[in-house]
């Protein structure tokens, strides 16, 4: 066999492979043997039937199967030769066996960037001082009070702090903007959601409808009705009083605490280990500033337009939860992937620098760490740990954990080394 290598560009080869003649003949041979045991042909007895008679009747099926052969194990032979390390599927084309009997073909493929690391070690990240105030220790608990609250039905007119049941229509110009959505619990309060909707609700009664007019937000989901004048159609199906639990001992014992005290000294250490998750997901996310811009390769484009159709597939079923419908969808999808190509490129970029310095470190994520992860995630869905890996396993999924795993280690590293400032600049 023979080959020769042509770069395209930074990630992508081509390869011009011929297979002499004797090690085609030698396939044909092997194949031809292999229909010869198993053919049914009219005259001889199954596995029977004369060499000669195979080779005629299966020249076509044996030329197939000796190309299916032949070119897998070519391919690798070339990987091999030039030490390649793949990240796509290869294309095949010009496939052909000689008049002469040489088989040729040329694949194309793209190949793991060339990466020189820059240094990545005592990259500076900036964090900031961490403490819970007892303002905050009160908000959390205001909070918890509204998670146990208790809501009642009455007939009087909405009052503020009651929360109205209602079905909510959203026209803009007469057109319909987003799909109905009934049975909506809206409080009736200024800072209750639904754009402001919330305190124009008091006075009403169960039955009653009311066309209130908003200005959507210029961050509207769907671009063409930011900033514009809207109607939400509303009307009012049930009233609810709410009323929350007193600050007692009684509701400590539901946070599973004796005293409210205890229940405060809880909540303040819930909040400093949320602050502290926080600032170092802050500060991961400077490191992988630094090394987005330290670094600079080509990046394969069928892996990038992978991660593109990700995106792509959350960001319009994150739409359609919002109410936009999909022709909406439609007509903004060329600008919508033109916003998200960019993150898409940084997310591969990203990738193989952290799998370069990982492979340099020696950090590898562990059976033990995929089996805590998978039973931590058990745990939060209240499933049998056996049944969520099987899940894992059976989608094929342990590969894609096992390398975010990876992933978090060598971002934990980087941190570990990182020269952290105290002030947030």
């Amino acid at each position: 066999m023979k080959s020769k290598m042509n770069k395209l560009d930074g990630t992508s080869v081509q390869f011009e492979i011929e297979i002499f003649k004797e090690k085609v003949d030698e396939i044909f041979n092997e194949v031809f043997s292999d229909i010869q045991k198993t053919a049914s042909i009219k005259g001889f007895r199954s596995g029977k039937a004369p060499l000669d008679i195979i080779k005629t009747m299966y020249k076509k099926d044996a030329s197939d199967e000796v190309k299916k052969r032949l070119i897998p194990t070519a391919y690798q032979s070339v990987l091999e030769k030039h030490n390649l390390n793949p990240v796509s599927y290869p294309e095949v084309w010009d496939v052909a066996i000689e008049d002469t009997g040489e088989f040729k073909f040329k694949i194309k493929v793209e190949m793991y960037p060339e990466i020189k690391l820059k240094n990545y070690k005592g990259l500076k990240v900036a964090t900031e001082k961490i403490s819970v105030t007892d303002k905050e220790v009160e908000s959390a608990l205001s909070r918890v009070r509204n998670i146990y609250a208790e809501f009642s039905d009455v007939e009087r007119p909405i009052e503020k702090g009651d929360f109205a049941v209602c079905d909510v229509e959203t026209f803009s110009d007469g057109e319909v903007i987003a799909k109905k959505r009934e049975n909506m619990w809206v409080e009736a309060s200024k800072e209750a959601s639904l754009l402001g909707v919330g305190e124009e609700l008091c006075g009403m009664k169960v039955g009653d409808e009311k066309d209130i007019e908003v200005t959507l937000p210029e961050k509207y989901p769907d671009k063409k009705y930011a900033g514009r004048k809207a109607m939400f159609k509303v009307k009012i199906k049930q009233t609810k009083e709410k009323k929350l639990p007193e600050l007692n001992a009684e509701l400590a014992k539901k946070m599973g605490k004796d005293t409210l005290e205890d229940a405060k000294t809880e909540l303040k250490q819930q909040l400093l280990e949320r602050k502290e998750a926080d600032s170092k997901i802050r500060m991961k996310n400077q490191l992988m500033e630094k090394l987005l811009k330290d670094h600079s390769f080509d990046l394969p484009s069928s892996m990038v337009e992978r991660q593109l159709k990700v995106l792509m597939e959350r960001a319009e079923e994150e739409l359609v939860q919002k109410g936009i419908d999909k022709e909406t969808i439609c007509e903004h999808k060329v600008k919508l992937e033109a916003q998200l190509k960019k993150e898409s490129e940084n997310k591969v970029k990203l990738y193989f620098i952290l799998d370069k310095i990982a492979s340099n470190e020696n950090i590898d994520s562990t059976d033990e760490e995929i089996d805590n992860w998978l039973k931590a995630l058990a745990l939060s869905y209240q499933k049998p740990f056996d049944e969520i890996k099987k899940y894992y396993q059976e989608h094929n999924l342990i590969g894609g954990l096992k390398e975010q795993l990876r992933e978090e280690k060598t971002l934990d590293f980087l941190l570990s080394t990182a020269a952290i400032s105290g002030k947030q600049q």
